[in-house]
């Protein structure tokens, strides 16, 4: 019998394993160039992929809202995964998304668009001009509130309040939101720490609180420590390619939730003061104007966050409690947008006329709601900002 010599198994098997190499590289780039979108299942369900990268137990939550309200939030599509924040909002992207509420009410509440620009921050889709000329920014770090969710762009507080400071500045206002749903103060400090340029005599809206006080298994400290390992870092290279999504999409799907009991948050309330008394600090000491939008914020974490706002001496406005002298006249502000939410609510908004302010959740204020807000904090700043 006639033996292979030493090399040519050594060929052979450098060949080989060349061929399967080019294969998978080969069927990489069909991925890749197809468009093809990772995802996860649970049920009848499709989530996508990114969402394995929140905590197991924020997840859980989600799979549990899921299944109660029967879809998946169109506006869950809108993110990719990120080494650094968890996830990002996806760069130069456009999605109009129609089923974002209740189940009740999710066919009668007006669709929204999401729109960002190159570096992936949310923008107006109306093609608004760039003020060329403007020398003060506002500046927005938030969550979902500020983000403007469940609205378009232009009726979201920020924007509201910019035409309101157009009209008393003759040098231009720009807006500059770097908010993103479900960013807690962690995310909010690494951002200020690597994204936002602060000009002397910039305002800069800060607003976090709800997602710092969400139970989670791991804190953002943690989750952020552990994805940025060693092991982390590689484990992270891996997951992005696509190959291994595309198996793990065919074959993998979510279990059952399951959600104990736990004590932790995803920022704890030590941290939560030490991150805002952080970001203002640094806001101050690059020469900007903190103020603090405090949304849907409340207990123990509205009292640290009043708190460290009265110890950095800077504004505090309180959402939605500062809707209440409205409760009983809520069709006074904006008669034409009481309109749609009357006749998606009916009579249920005059039995809770919160509704007439803030979304089903009575949480995320609505176009009325960011309204007022603009309103609100257009009256403290007007007269001391642009003199």
């Amino acid at each position: 019998m006639i033996q292979k010599s030493p090399d040519n198994t050594l060929r052979s098997f450098l060949f080989s394993t060349f061929v399967v190499f080019m294969f998978f590289c080969l069927l990489e780039m069909i991925l890749h160039f197809s468009g093809f979108q990772p995802s996860i299942s649970y049920k009848k369900f499709v989530f996508p992929a990114w969402m394995e990268e929140l905590d197991p137990l924020v997840l859980a939550n989600y799979q549990s809202y899921v299944a109660e309200q029967g879809f998946v939030n169109e506006d869950v599509y809108a993110y990719r995964p990120d080494l650094r924040y968890g996830y990002l909002l996806k760069p130069d992207l456009q999605l109009t998304v129609s089923n974002y509420s209740s189940a009740v009410f999710f066919d009668k509440l007006p669709p929204w668009t999401i729109v960002s620009d190159a570096k992936g921050y949310r923008v107006s889709g109306q093609n608004s001009k760039v003020e060329g000329n403007a020398t003060h920014t506002l500046h927005v770090i938030g969550d979902s509130s500020s983000f403007g969710w469940g609205l378009e762009f232009e009726d979201s507080y920020p924007q509201l309040l910019a035409r309101k400071l157009k009209q008393i500045s003759s040098s231009g206002v720009i807006v500059k939101n770097y908010s993103t749903p479900g960013f807690t103060s962690y995310q909010g400090r690494l951002l200020l720490e690597d994204r936002i340029e602060i000009k002397n005599g910039d305002i800069v809206l800060v607003s976090f609180g709800s997602n710092d006080a969400y139970p989670s298994l791991k804190s953002e400290n943690v989750r952020f420590k552990e994805r940025n390992s060693m092991l982390g870092k590689v484990s992270w290279s891996l997951d992005r390619l696509l190959i291994i999504k595309w198996m793990r999409t065919l074959i993998h799907s979510l279990p059952e939730p399951r959600i104990p009991k736990t004590k932790n948050n995803r920022v704890s309330l030590e941290d939560y003061q030490k991150n805002l008394s952080a970001i203002f600090k640094e806001i101050l000491q690059r020469g900007g104007k903190p103020h603090f939008i405090n949304i849907c914020n409340r207990g123990k974490y509205h009292s640290v966050a009043e708190q460290a706002a009265k110890s950095a001496h800077i504004p505090f406005y309180d959402f939605p409690e500062n809707f209440n002298p409205y409760l009983s006249k809520p069709h006074h502000p904006f008669p034409e947008k009481f309109v749609t939410y009357f006749d998606a609510y009916g009579k249920l908004l005059e039995k809770d006329t919160r509704l007439a302010f803030l979304f089903p959740d009575l949480c995320h204020p609505n176009a009325i709601g960011h309204g007022l807000m603009a309103n609100a904090i257009f009256e403290r700043l007007e007269g001391e900002t642009f003199n």
